[in-house]
């Protein structure tokens, strides 16, 4: 019998954002060519028996950031890819802070080139929007980025350059901000927090002489996430372009989303596992090793996000993925330490483990870390399990019970992830593939930098 496809993965339950079922997956030339009944006979160069395992889409990871061309010592493309990979990812979507910001055509267009190199999976690009460059929102669009990004906070100290076009805080200034991007038709995404409150709260808790890891949360609270929406949907109601909030922590934002879509505005919203699946204990039991922003929430405050995620208020999960190494992670004062944990390898295991305590189902995290993504980004290949679409797909273990091991993993930051070291999981990713290719297998990368494409708007 001739070999009709490149790949058959036979024996395995495949998922997707509204069914389970036993089938066949035939791939050739990178897509999906079919999905086979388990008795049709059929051939192909590769056969995998997947029985016992979960055949899922490839997951869409909406929030990374590798800052990649710049600071490789921390994560560099092929690292950052190769981690993805190895946690399920397929697509990743990356946020503009690099020493070569996407703030500018020839930004964006540098970035892609040292991604389209080296990356092991495919990506799509975000563009910076800020006061500094308004009248380079055209041209970056016209680049191809997938969306835009605006922090309502300042640069960290020294790292001004990284931020050009990428922050505003005035919010005359943002308006105008807003109007450019919504001319474009991209959605605009948000950091959404008041600085204002939240400067006045760390100057008052650093002269009381807190260094301390929850003193983080404290100088970061909810209400600081919360007034910074309200101003944000304010703003857009007037704009009128598709907006998102990223990385969303708080259940009471959470809550003005909801509104704010019932009246007919267009907003999406992002949330990460670390708001869904730990809380401001982690700061108090590793420092600055836990130090993200938004800040860890209250147990209280995780138990009230999730109900948001369930009705689809928020849209999708993101990992935040922000890899800083070991030791600039370990200062004794919490507000020199920089924000953000790495988060590649930690989040699907995280969202499996929460399946299997019933949180939420494989389904429903089917359609909030692909389906749903690839929807809202025009990613048209993307985040589908069906003929025609493109081969990503992940192999899960729902059964399989292990501790999480940084030491295991294949980021350059892996050391700094004490928060997810040692946790109990209960779900793994066995393997991973792009568009038909294998790049993750049985606790190895096995993938070749520069397979993954730049998937442009």
């Amino acid at each position: 019998m001739d070999e009709a496809y490149d790949l058959i993965i036979e024996g395995g339950t495949v998922v997707t954002a509204d069914s389970f079922r036993t089938t066949t997956v035939a791939v050739k030339d990178g897509k999906v060519a079919a999905l086979l009944d388990p008795e049709s006979p059929s051939s192909a160069k590769r056969t995998i028996d997947a029985t016992g395992l979960h055949i899922l889409p490839g997951i869409i990871d909406t929030h990374v950031h590798l800052r990649s061309p710049g600071n490789s010592e921390r994560e560099d493309v092929v690292s950052g890819t190769g981690a993805a990979a190895a946690g399920g990812i397929t697509t990743l979507m990356e946020m503009p802070i690099s020493t070569m910001p996407a703030n500018t055509a020839e930004g964006v267009h540098g970035r892609a080139e040292a991604f389209d190199r080296e990356a092991l999976i495919d990506f799509g690009l975000y563009g910076a929007a800020g006061h500094e460059n308004i009248d380079r929102i055209p041209e970056i669009a016209e680049a191809g980025v997938l969306a835009f990004k605006t922090f309502l906070t300042p640069p960290p100290a020294h790292r001004e350059g990284e931020f050009f076009g990428l922050w505003c805080l005035d919010y005359a200034d943002m308006q105008n901000v807003m109007a450019a991007t919504a001319q474009t038709g991209l959605r605009h995404s948000f950091h959404c927090e008041n600085y204002p409150m939240l400067d006045t709260m760390v100057q008052r808790l650093s002269a009381e002489g807190r260094t301390d890891g929850p003193v983080h949360a404290e100088s970061r609270p909810s209400i600081v996430e919360d007034t910074s929406v309200a101003i944000m949907m304010a703003i857009a109601t007037y704009t009128g372009g598709p907006v998102e909030v990223v990385h969303l922590s708080s259940p009471n934002a959470a809550q003005l989303v909801r509104e704010a879509k019932d009246r007919g505005l267009d907003v999406i919203a992002e949330t990460c596992p670390q708001y869904l699946c730990m809380t401001d204990q982690a700061l108090a039991d590793h420092g600055g090793l836990a130090k993200c922003n938004p800040a860890l929430r209250t147990a209280d405050e995780v138990e009230r996000l999730w109900p948001y995620l369930l009705d689809d208020t928020i849209d999708f999960i993101g990992s935040d993925h922000s890899p800083f190494l070991r030791h600039e992670k370990q200062n004794p004062d919490i507000f020199k330490v920089p924000p953000g944990c790495p988060g590649l390898e930690s989040m699907v295991p995280l969202m499996l483990t929460a399946v299997n305590q019933g949180r939420f189902t494989l389904t429903e995290m089917v359609k909030k870390m692909s389906t749903r993504a690839a929807e809202v980004f025009g990613l048209n290949t993307k985040g589908q399990l069906a003929t025609g679409f493109d081969a990503d797909l992940v192999l899960i273990d729902m059964s399989e019970r292990w501790s999480f091991d940084m030491h295991a993993c294949f980021s350059k930051s892996s050391g700094s992830m004490d928060a997810v070291h040692g946790r109990d999981m209960h779900g793994k990713v066995v393997s991973t593939f792009v568009r038909g290719v294998p790049v993750y297998e049985s606790g190895k990368i096995i993938g070749k930098p520069g397979h993954g494409n730049w998937l442009k708007s």
